[in-house]
């Protein structure tokens, strides 16, 4: 469900100060209120000749799943995706963040029983077209699916970040782990630590590397070196409530090994590709209402893979910030590239970064 504004700030922050999260992750230099942190996924359509056996209209910057009033709901764009962080203020030690998710070319879809009202979450008045179609799988003979087209959706949320060690809650003060946002870089996470919870879906830090090689992103060069972290998660499904009796599954996700990560820089911790292999399994995401994210920038996947170019990476990409990064603090590491590093860069060259979702088993 979407969170609503807090009421009651103060309170609040009484209530989180009993809760201790294992790892610490000390909060960057630069974060203090009034700092915006936003990353894009965009549509570049030279990108779509690389992704074989696809239609178009299966290539997505992202596809998110939330619930509203206890019905899920999936959300694909066809074109750009920008997620942004506002810092709004700090207090008692907790800084109150909004997240902004705005999407172009959108598709809503969902499925109940026929004659159910439905939540809306949307602005009716800019939908381009609304409908409900008689589903015809077995066994939800009695179901209508639901598609919304919007030229746009602006999905919007605040929760609260704790300084001293990142740990993320929503406004009603529910845990799920840490930011993504940035990483102390000296006091990094280890392996087999939570990364991130809700409900059943745990994520746990694999493990963590350094790769002394720079990259390029929207915002600008960043490195050498690099750290990295990678993620694992059992595998999980999400399925839409029918009634008592049944349910449907609108997502069901299989891994075979590290699922998730991203590329951070060593100097200031800022996350420049949270998303490096695609999904988002965030605490930041869960704390306002997402269930499951998934982003690709398509100009970066086609520089990395049409172009071969390596200062380039894949998933969601820094696109501004104004962040006062001043002169940063030069953060000495003694293995200039780790295992895991090694691991995680030949997994994104395997993966070829060509994200159309196969990771993801839709039934519809």
């Amino acid at each position: 469900m979407l969170k609503p504004e807090a009421k009651y700030f103060g309170l609040l922050v009484l209530l989180l100060l009993f809760s201790s999260p294992a790892f610490v992750i000390a909060e960057p230099y630069w974060v203090k209120p009034g700092v915006y942190i936003e990353y894009i996924a965009q549509r570049y359509d030279p990108y779509f000749d690389l992704v074989r056996g696809a239609d178009p209209s299966q290539i997505r910057t992202s596809e998110i799943f939330i619930e509203v009033n206890g019905t899920l709901f999936r959300i694909f764009a066809n074109n750009n995706t920008t997620v942004r962080f506002d810092i709004l203020d700090e207090k008692d030690g907790y800084l109150h963040v909004q997240a902004t998710i705005t999407m172009e070319n959108v598709t809503i879809s969902s499925i109940f029983l026929n004659g159910t009202k439905y939540p809306i979450f949307w602005d009716r008045g800019k939908a381009i077209s609304e409908r409900l179609i008689p589903s015809r799988d077995s066994g939800f003979l009695d179901c209508v699916w639901l598609e919304v087209k919007l030229e746009e959706l602006r999905i919007a949320g605040t929760y609260l970040i704790r300084l001293r060690d990142g740990a993320v809650f929503d406004v009603e003060g529910t845990y799920y782990g840490h930011t993504f946002l940035w990483v102390g870089p000296n006091s990094l996470p280890k392996a087999n630590e939570t990364f991130s919870t809700s409900g059943n879906l745990n994520a746990t830090v694999w493990g963590v590397g350094v790769s002394n090689e720079s990259v390029m992103t929207y915002y600008g060069k960043f490195g050498p070196p690099l750290l990295s972290v990678l993620l694992t998660m059992e595998d999980f499904k999400l399925s839409q409530r029918i009634n008592d009796k049944r349910n449907y599954t609108l997502l069901e996700v299989s891994f075979g090994g590290p699922s998730g990560g991203g590329i951070y820089d060593s100097s200031t911790g800022i996350a420049i590709y949270p998303t490096a292999m695609g999904a988002a399994p965030y605490a930041d995401f869960y704390a306002i209402g997402l269930k499951w994210a998934v982003f690709q920038d398509q100009l970066s996947g086609y520089c990395m893979m049409a172009e071969k170019d390596r200062s380039w990476r894949s998933g969601l990409v820094l696109y501004d910030t104004n962040a006062d990064f001043g002169v940063v603090e030069t953060v000495k590491y003694t293995k200039p590239r780790t295992v895991v590093s090694y691991i995680f860069y030949t997994t994104l060259a395997f993966l070829g970064i060509v994200i159309v979702w196969t990771a993801v088993g839709m039934r519809r």
